[in-house]
């Protein structure tokens, strides 16, 4: 018997191989898998990692209507080539083309997952162009589904669409592998004592770490205007590269670059090391989907601070598992750093672990994957799947 076709799209490659990774290889074992996202090195790096047929579409992020043309054409001789029965796309660029090529070619299940609307941070002409893009997004899928509780009340309260809305689960789009995101791994640990050493931290040190792409909308403003009031124990790591699309001001980049005790790593494959050298992770994001670095953190029984947005304010509960504080508030921030500090080291340690447990019992990888091959079932029926 012929296994059905499913086709996942993404913008970029990244985000296959850093946030979907081994899915679409699990998936597989029931349905015949294609990753369909833009040419690179990370094209050929999902096709040798996840053992599914891979075929390059260019797309680029951002309001683009001549290049989202021709995007538009290579995805739909894409799609006709491939003759998937389901297409399902993540990131918003990916969407608008899969899911008007998708509609187009008449595949008969169409879903699009929002992992974050870019919309509300915007203001003017800029922002109806983007609801208006999310709404044809809507238009053109079968099936909905916002990545988290949070999404889902911003498309309602918006009107984007009517159709019917589904979380799958607690929500995010992957789950974390909790045995590879543990704490005290010998391994890790040595990586992360000789990353102490590279940076001259004292193990007297408090350190801060903020791990995403460096951009106006992660709060890099408020995040170092509030670490410069800390105390000269404080210690803050920032793990990511710069971001040129919302690019951080210049004053605030200037600060990051002399200040002495501020690390800046850049990008980094494997972020454990850092969350591991430090005491609590910081996200003062404006907007997320649902970001899988708390998930990452928490599964490393690591304390988060995070602001109240969609996303961040379903995984961490004030005084349990973290600390929520206002979005765009370097005060609210600072005031939320400066106490942790001074929290007694036994608590602290106990928030942590009361993270992993949390992250364990809602976010554990491979109850994510099954959660996605009955929501898949669901949508094509049954089939029969290899052991």
């Amino acid at each position: 018997m012929q296994r059905k076709k499913i086709v996942i799209c993404t913008t970029i490659p990244e985000t296959v191989t850093l946030i979907l990774c081994q899915q679409p290889n699990f998936l597989h074992n029931c349905y015949e898998v294609s990753i369909v996202s833009s040419p690179g090195k990370g094209l050929i790096e999902i096709a040798n990692k996840e053992r599914v047929p891979v075929y390059p579409v260019p797309m680029k992020r951002g309001i683009n209507p001549l290049y989202d043309l021709y995007s538009l054409l290579c995805m739909v001789l894409t799609l006709r080539r491939i003759g998937p029965d389901l297409i399902h796309s993540y990131t918003p660029k990916a969407g608008l083309i899969a899911m008007l090529a998708g509609w187009f070619c008449r595949i008969p299940v169409r879903i699009h997952t929002f992992t974050g609307l870019i919309f509300p941070s915007h203001i003017g002409l800029k922002k109806k162009v983007l609801i208006w893009i999310d709404r044809l997004i809507c238009f053109c899928a079968t099936k909905v589904v916002p990545e988290g509780r949070g999404v889902r009340q911003d498309l309602l309260d918006y009107g984007i669409t009517h159709k019917p809305l589904e979380v799958i689960g607690h929500g995010n789009i992957a789950g974390v592998d909790t045995a590879f995101f543990a704490p005290d791994q010998n391994e890790v640990m040595i990586r992360a004592e000789s990353l102490r050493a590279d940076l001259s931290i004292f193990h007297d040190a408090f350190v801060f770490c903020f791990a995403g792409r460096l951009n106006r909308d992660k709060g890099i403003y408020e995040l170092i205007r509030a670490f410069l009031e800390l105390p000269d124990t404080a210690r803050l790591l920032l793990v990511g590269g710069h971001d040129e699309t919302l690019s951080v001001d210049a004053e605030t980049l200037n600060m990051i670059d002399v200040h002495p005790r501020i690390d800046a790593l850049g990008f980094q494959a494997d972020i454990r090391p850092a969350l591991q050298l430090c005491d609590v992770l910081v996200l003062p994001s404006y907007r997320e989907g649902f970001p899988n670095v708390v998930l990452q953190a928490g599964a490393m029984s690591r304390p988060v601070i995070a602001t109240d947005i969609n996303g961040c304010n379903e995984v961490i509960e004030s005084g349990f598992n973290g600390w929520l504080v206002l979005p765009h508030d370097a005060s609210s921030l600072q005031i939320a750093m400066q106490s942790v500090m001074k929290m007694p080291k036994a608590e602290c340690k106990d928030m942590g672990l009361r993270s992993r447990e949390r992250i364990q019992q809602r976010f554990e990888r491979k109850q994510h994957w099954d959660r996605m091959l009955l929501f898949y079932k669901g949508m094509l029926g049954s089939e029969y799947c290899i052991d």
